[in-house]
């Protein structure tokens, strides 16, 4: 088959690479997660549910295996809903039913003010720029249910992180990484006026370049799109991969992520004085942006 027909790996971003050879691209924690966010939400059946940055559907789709919901992914990366329409299509017809991707942009969702019963949200954040973030949570909350929740899955920085780490990951992602700590997210979140409700941290872990190599190779070459690509295509395609992953995964020895429940509330509450030790509170948090 001619190599014209697949896309130069070195052409791709990212998301258009992740997307292309349908990496799974779970939230952090993964299946983990998910269960966590569908027990902490105490989320029915027949409730409407909003995914921002649903890259290729793993999550909107999970969700949907575990409950009877009406769920919308959406993302801003055509590229990525068209994969991920497509990847649903594989699943049976009732979770078929239950989901549905569209390409749209977290900062101006295309939706009814009070719509949605649970919004979950993970590494999207970080590609919203710096100076759209604070109008995209706005928008969370405008479409937001009275007394519905706001999930956030985001990966910070827990240590100081090498310059020179930060700059690559810059160039994988195609914007300027900065060192976020938990707290620039958390304050980010609650000027937003929604109520932190849980909250919970874990540590990322950084994994054997065997198990990396592995883990490349196997996606690469059991990639529906390279199925009859040419070895030296393949090869290409594996060692950009690799070389991302290489980058992500030293990355991982500096990050944590947070698993946030926040409420949007409808009406005002006093705030607590008496909280346990290790427990954020959200009334002080100011000048808490230490690691």
């Amino acid at each position: 088959m001619s190599t014209s027909v697949f896309p130069d790996a070195e052409s791709l971003s990212y998301v258009d690479l992740l997307s292309y050879i349908e990496e799974v691209n779970r939230c952090p924690g993964g299946k983990r997660t998910i269960r966590d966010i569908i027990v902490r939400s105490q989320i029915e059946s027949g409730s409407r549910i909003l995914e921002i940055g649903s890259n290729t559907g793993f999550t909107s789709i999970e969700i949907a295996k575990l409950k009877d919901c009406s769920i919308t992914g959406i993302d801003v990366n055509s590229q990525a809903v068209k994969k991920s329409t497509e990847i649903l299509q594989k699943e049976p017809k009732f979770i078929q039913d239950r989901v549905n991707f569209q390409v749209a942009d977290a900062s101006n969702l295309p939706f009814e003010d009070e719509t949605f019963d649970l919004i979950v949200t993970g590494g999207a954040n970080t590609f919203i720029p710096d100076e759209q973030r604070a109008k995209a949570l706005t928008e969370y909350k405008r479409v937001l249910k009275p007394y519905g929740f706001l999930s956030v899955t985001n990966l910070f920085y827990n240590s100081k992180i090498p310059d020179n780490l930060l700059n690559k990951m810059s160039v994988i992602l195609g914007f300027k990484v900065k060192p976020w700590t938990k707290y620039y997210w958390l304050k980010l979140l609650l000027n937003a006026g929604l109520e932190l409700y849980t909250y919970e941290d874990k540590k990322m872990r950084s994994r054997p370049e065997k198990v990396v190599k592995d883990y490349v190779e196997k996606l690469v070459y059991n990639s529906p799109a390279l199925e009859n690509a040419p070895d030296n295509i393949k090869e290409s395609y594996q060692e950009k991969w690799f070389n991302i992953m290489k980058v992500f995964n030293e990355n991982h020895k500096y990050l944590s992520f947070m698993a946030v429940l926040l409420r949007k509330n409808h009406t005002s509450e006093q705030q607590e004085l008496f909280i346990e030790e290790d427990v954020i509170d959200p009334w002080n948090i100011d000048g808490q942006n230490f690691w």
